[in-house]
């Protein structure tokens, strides 16, 4: 991959949340709105974007999907053996589990595969589609475990919109269903509308924050040295030594190279953890990451 063109398309959504955070700041997007806006984006464009992905099935066989399910939910056991690794070596123990949680996860969701559909184009999404369902999974088990110290998996959380249109994408391609014309043209203009929605309402939620006072703690640039650029290199460095498509792999990195997933804050809250941090790690990984994400190809691409 061409780090011109992931330079270019990250300074298209940079430019993006830039339009959302003059219109928080001017009260075109008020702060009350958001959340609305962002239900929006999760329970339509999202679904839409991963629909119209599989339309005009795949290439994959039964067995291809299933192997790369399993290959995704090995690489999320993986990422959850670094957060503890990063964790321990740091020395973390006040919110280590909320630390733990914030290493793990990216907003691959909300943010991911938006992003993926911008630098790598739409073919590339039926893999991010694959990638998301392992995620999820691991997120509302494992990663609402972290939260709040109990076992057990929420079944409920687990049914939500992207899941269900990520498991009939799944469908659509291993039956190679062709959808009506106009089912299908529906389905993509819902998901044109994921990029530009979701890169406003960051942007309009970052001009609500008060960045200066959270760069004044230390540790928080440490937190996003470790999560937005050792991490995703540490893990290309794995991954690359993969019998894995390059595709593949990029699509995985970018992935990881996400911002802190946006309902990290929610937990945080639900579960009585340090909620200032995480409204502090969330804004300032979606602030930094136009810049990081480069720069970790960057990297990557020296090697």
């Amino acid at each position: 991959m061409k780090i011109s063109v992931l330079v270019t398309q990250m300074l298209i959504l940079f430019l993006m949340i830039g339009c959302g955070w003059l219109s928080g700041k001017e009260k075109l997007l008020k702060e009350e709105i958001i959340p609305d806006f962002s239900r929006i984006v999760l329970n339509i464009g999202i679904p839409g974007v991963v629909l119209s992905s599989a339309t005009g099935g795949s290439r994959f066989t039964v067995s291809e999907v299933l192997l790369y399910l399993l290959g995704f939910f090995l690489f999320s056991v993986l990422c959850a053996l670094m957060a503890k690794a990063v964790v321990w070596i740091t020395g973390i123990k006040t919110d280590r589990r909320l630390y733990e949680f914030m290493y793990m996860f990216s907003n691959v969701g909300f943010m991911g595969l938006p992003v993926v559909e911008a630098v790598l184009g739409k073919e590339a999404l039926i893999y991010a589609v694959l990638f998301l369902l392992p995620n999820n999974l691991m997120l509302f088990s494992y990663g609402e475990y972290l939260m709040r110290d109990k076992k057990g998996i929420s079944l409920k959380k687990l049914g939500n919109p992207p899941v269900i249109a990520s498991m009939l994408a799944i469908v659509i391609c291993l039956l190679h269903l062709q959808l009506p014309p106009v089912l299908e043209k529906a389905l993509t203009s819902m998901g044109n509308i994921t990029t530009p929605m979701a890169m406003l309402i960051i942007g309009a939620s970052l001009s609500q924050a008060k960045i200066r006072e959270m760069l004044e703690d230390y540790r928080i640039y440490v937190f996003l040295a470790i999560k937005m650029l050792i991490l995703p290199i540490l893990y290309w460095l794995i991954l690359s030594r993969l019998p894995i498509p390059e595709e593949v792999v990029v699509m995985m990195i970018l992935m990881m190279a996400m911002p802190v997933p946006s309902n990290t804050v929610i937990y945080a809250g639900l579960y009585q953890k340090n909620i200032k941090l995480a409204c502090e790690a969330s804004v300032l990984t979606s602030l930094v990451c136009v810049i990081t994400i480069p720069l970790v190809f960057a990297v990557i691409s020296l090697f």
